[in-house]
């Protein structure tokens, strides 16, 4: 059994990159990420858990549109802002849905756009893909420069 756990190291500033393979577990990884990088960045907590739960949601349909594939995902600053990307390789924009009261899924853009100052999908500067980003709101906190 392997004992050690691994670690990231976050940087007072700039950016966290990290390239996951698009299986449920990743969201996982993608929401801690989140977690330390705005915690160590100085952000609120109610900013961090909102940030959080539009990071699952983006990631979430990353890996719906490219599973066994790899995935990426980028936390940076914009303007003092948190700034959560996930880019997948799948051509196709994702919809916004109604889902109905019963339903498990369908509601992730909606969450997105309620929690998000601004959001939207650009396609990949390779051609390949789409980022999906969300503009989180910005705080008294002090961001990375």
């Amino acid at each position: 059994m392997n004992d050690q756990v691994p670690t990231v190291q976050i940087p007072k500033s700039g950016e966290i990159r990290m390239t996951l393979l698009a299986v449920g577990s990743s969201v996982a990884l993608a929401r801690e990420l989140v977690r330390y990088a705005l915690t160590n960045w100085g952000y609120t907590r109610s900013l961090i858990d909102d940030s959080i739960l539009v990071m699952s949601e983006i990631t979430t349909n990353a890996v719906n549109a490219a599973p066994g594939h790899h995935i990426r995902i980028r936390i940076t600053a914009h303007d003092g802002a948190p700034l959560l990307e996930c880019w997948d390789p799948a051509p196709g924009l994702p919809l916004p849905r109604v889902a109905g009261a019963d339903a498990v899924s369908g509601r992730g853009l909606a969450i997105v756009a309620a929690y998000a100052e601004d959001t939207g999908v650009r396609p990949s500067a390779t051609g390949k893909g789409k980022i999906i980003w969300a503009l989180m709101p910005a705080t008294d906190a002090s961001p990375p420069p």
